[in-house]
């Protein structure tokens, strides 16, 4: 089984949402008759209450940070070392926006990989996918399809 911690930003947002809302709790309270409640038992019921709102609105932004973006991300597989972004942007452009172009290089040696990305609408990335998979680019069958996140190295 393999647990995936969340990063350290989306921690320190939980904490700093949940203190935020554990105060406003705090100075809320006195206007609610909760005069049977200690002060120090209602501070770490607002802490809980804060933590827990905090860590679903951390999630639930993260989960629906794609939802409504208009650019999806096209992978382009099998590519010549000699294609570049340019002539990417103009085959892409045929079918719609072209927002960006990222043709990967190795870190070292800063050769080509083989591979790139291209941000572009999505109605102009679908008809690019059933187009281009399997043509021919400066000489070699490219492999077209949607970009889909990299899984985290355990």
């Amino acid at each position: 089984m393999k647990i995936d911690f969340p990063k350290f930003k989306y921690i320190i947002n939980a904490l700093i949402i949940a203190l935020l809302l554990s105060l406003v709790a705090y100075l809320v309270a006195p206007f609610i008759d909760m005069s049977s409640v200690s002060p120090e038992r209602l501070f770490a019921y607002s802490i809980l209450s804060g933590a827990f709102i905090g860590s679903l609105l951390i999630g639930i932004s993260v989960d629906l940070s794609s939802l409504g973006a208009k650019h999806v991300s096209v992978f382009v597989g099998n590519l010549a070392f000699k294609a570049g972004a340019n002539d990417l942007r103009e085959l892409f452009e045929e079918y719609g926006e072209v927002q960006g172009v990222r043709v990967m290089t190795d870190r070292a040696t800063r050769r080509p990989k083989g591979f790139a990305f291209v941000e572009m609408d999505k109605k102009g990335a679908k008809a690019a996918i059933a187009d281009l998979d399997g043509s021919e680019f400066f000489g070699r069958d490219i492999k077209v399809n949607h970009a889909t996140r990299r899984k985290h190295a355990a």
